[in-house]
């Protein structure tokens, strides 16, 4: 969808047509789930959070101005979704970290690794990175997000997320790496 088509149907929406909004939500749930998902590391918060932040965006739509992407604003709207949930998750007595890095018992390393999907290791290691840094990964490398949109999205200083994106690569490298390994080491 290119963007003077976006801007139609935000017009369109702000004029009452409530069904137009769906274009914009299947456009953008995935990558808004994912968001949500990446700071909480807890499918069903997330998917709350996703949910929340449609809402959100559909309600607060008369005061996007259009100086920045659709996309920029429904992503800051999930992020400070998220962050402001996962305040509130910190507070609860189970640990996020106990919640968050079960193994998925179907899978077992060979079928993954015999699957050949890389993808599958990018998101097992983006899952245990710490803080922002899968965030501003995600944002960066696949919503090909520039560092002034990221700045935007987060509110962090340009320098701060430049630096987030250097220590998330070379810690994103670390995981894959362990996460390689532990693969090799189960097949032999």
């Amino acid at each position: 969808m290119k963007t003077g088509e976006e801007k139609q149907i935000i017009k369109k929406i702000k004029q009452g047509d409530v069904g137009a909004y769906s274009i914009l939500i299947d456009k953008y749930r995935h990558m808004v789930y994912t968001l949500a998902l990446q700071v909480l590391k807890n499918e069903p918060d997330a998917e709350e959070v996703a949910q929340d932040t449609f809402f959100k965006a559909y309600k607060a739509l008369d005061s996007f101005e259009g100086r920045s992407a659709f996309s920029t604003w429904i992503y800051r709207i999930a992020y400070r979704q998220a962050i402001s949930r996962l305040r509130k998750t910190k507070n609860r007595e189970v640990s996020i970290n106990e919640a968050t890095f079960h193994p998925v018992e179907s899978e077992t390393p060979g079928d993954i690794l015999w699957e050949g999907d890389r993808s599958k290791f990018l998101k097992e290691a983006l899952k245990k990175l710490k803080g922002d840094e899968a965030t501003i990964l995600t944002l960066f490398y696949y919503e090909d997000k520039k560092v002034e949109e990221i700045v935007e999205i987060t509110g962090l200083s340009p320098s701060n997320v430049k630096v987030k994106l250097f220590r998330g690569r070379q810690n994103l490298h670390k995981m894959l790496q362990s996460i390689l390994r532990n693969e090799v080491d189960s097949l032999i």
